[in-house]
């Protein structure tokens, strides 16, 4: 197996084709911009399964966020990144 060596433009090409999560409470104050004020009408069960949404993908990205900043770091001596050369 040979190392391809992965640069700056490639990692923002690969983060850039991620489609942006659909959030449901996200999507509420596109449509509602007046929801942050207290003066939209929003069904409680709406609004409870939106803010319930948030809070748990929250959790689930800092729970990966803690994953990451665990990982025991890994040399690869046969790339070269020419952006991050000491």
């Amino acid at each position: 197996m040979s190392a391809v060596p992965f640069g700056l433009d490639e990692l923002r090409s690969c983060l850039v084709s991620v489609p942006p999560l659909d959030l449901k409470g996200m999507r509420l104050l596109r449509e509602q911009p007046q929801l942050l004020s207290g003066t939209a009408r929003v069904p409680r069960p709406q609004l409870i399964e939106a803010v319930t949404e948030i809070v748990a993908y929250t959790g689930r990205c800092t729970a990966a966020t803690r994953s990451l900043a665990n990982l025991t770091p890994i040399p690869l001596l046969a790339i070269s990144i020419g952006e991050f050369g000491l």
